[in-house]
């Protein structure tokens, strides 16, 4: 992903993190903080940025465990497993790559949908990621251990 695009999307992250910290919990008696329809979509974009570092991250746990499942040499045990990672990083990868960062001009309340879309979107492929993930690290817990080879004995003349 290109470095404008992410440090974009982790602004706005920051920014929704912002506002919604200032926005009081439930049964407080402040007023909510009053914003503007492209600081609430500005926001949105930077809370979807962060959601897109997570999955990102689950991306490279993915990576580590499928090693870990092939290493094992188990095909039947984790053939299920090793295709549920494939499809889980697929939706990540398309996800990021029909992603389009919404044009700063456009009107706030139509870039608010959209951004809205984006994050159930990466909501529902966050926890495929994290399905995929429980899934290969109960597999491998389930795995017998490796069998140590000891180097044999040398013959006796």
């Amino acid at each position: 992903m290109p470095l404008p695009l992410r440090a974009a999307l982790l602004l706005a992250s920051l920014s929704l993190s912002v506002t919604l910290l200032g926005c009081g919990g439930a049964g407080t008696s402040s007023a909510p903080t009053a914003t503007t329809p492209a600081a609430q979509a500005q926001a949105l974009e930077d809370t979807l940025m962060a959601h897109h570092d997570r999955a990102m991250n689950q991306t490279e746990q993915l990576f580590e465990l499928k090693a870990k499942l092939t290493a094992a040499k188990a095909p039947a045990a984790t053939a299920p497993v090793l295709a549920k990672m494939q499809a889980a990083d697929q939706a990540m990868m398309n996800w990021m790559h029909h992603y389009q960062a919404p044009d700063s001009t456009a009107p706030a309340p139509q870039r608010l949908t959209y951004l809205q879309a984006q994050r159930q979107q990466l909501a529902g492929i966050e926890q495929r990621l994290r399905g995929a993930i429980d899934s290969a690290n109960a597999t491998l817990h389930q795995l017998p251990a490796p069998a140590v080879t000891t180097p044999a004995a040398p013959a006796k003349k």
